[in-house]
């Protein structure tokens, strides 16, 4: 192709071609590589047909079955661009995943007890003025929050920032990958005015711990806090968590996934 968005596929990647499997293959691990940039436009859907040798239908869909993975962005009028991964394009696989699997308040414990634990640790120990800044920020846009889903988004992004924090970026994509699946259990959580009452305050005091370099203390106070859904949940704690949010009428939009 003469155009600045040709797309050149590899030897190793030719002899697949004039197939759907063929051609998506050699475009995703171009954009998994690096070779198709972020931002760049890919070629016109009659020179990918031209190049790969297959036709236009499959062309589309191979390029719908890419931005379906989050690989690029399709604009109506425009074209397809190769666009960076994020963190969240995990997120909507995991809830698929965990809607067939009827994932419970309880695994969602016993899972973010493993990795926010681990989080507020590690915060404790790496954690710079600016981590600091930004976890005493999101702390006081909780305590100021007024409504169900004020109190939700920012009690997440509370528990995001300590992620952060952590100076490991895996632990920050694991946490904003289960972002929808927290957010879940936090409306159960916020609804509820035991609970709430309960679980509030150990924000500051896991932050406190942070604060301090106390890693176990960290850990500790943050593993209490998580704990209290097994406390306080009663006998819906071991059932499907989309089923309680819908029997408690919350957020019918989310609980139908």
């Amino acid at each position: 192709m003469k155009n600045g968005s040709s797309v050149t596929p590899s030897p190793s990647t030719r002899d697949a071609f004039g197939t759907k499997s063929g051609m998506l293959g050699a475009l995703e691990q171009q954009l998994v590589s690096g070779r198709i940039a972020p931002g760049q436009k890919l070629p016109s859907e009659r020179e990918l047909g031209i190049e790969y040798r297959v036709s236009r239908t499959v062309v589309r869909e191979t390029l719908s079955g890419l931005a379906d993975r989050g690989y690029i962005e399709i604009i109506p009028g425009r074209g397809s661009f190769a666009r960076p991964p994020e963190a969240s394009d995990l997120a909507q696989p995991m809830v698929r995943i965990a809607q067939q699997e009827g994932v419970t308040s309880r695994h969602l414990v016993d899972a973010r007890k493993v990795l926010e634990c681990a989080a507020a640790s590690a915060a404790a120990r790496s954690a710079t003025a600016e981590d600091v800044a930004a976890l005493d920020e999101a702390l006081a846009a909780h305590l100021r929050a007024d409504g169900l889903d004020q109190r939700v988004a920012t009690d997440i992004a509370f528990h995001r920032a300590i992620a952060r924090a952590s100076g490991n970026p895996v632990l920050e994509v694991m946490f904003t990958a289960i972002g929808e699946l927290v957010s879940d259990i936090m409306y159960r959580s916020h609804s509820d005015p035991q609970v709430h009452s309960a679980g509030d305050p150990m924000h500051g005091e896991i932050l406190a711990r942070i604060v301090a370099h106390d890693a176990d203390g960290a850990a500790d106070a943050m593993r209490r806090h998580l704990d209290l859904a097994l406390q306080l949940y009663g006998p819906d704690v071991d059932e499907p968590l989309r089923d309680v949010l819908r029997r408690r009428g919350i957020g019918a939009e989310r609980a139908g996934g």
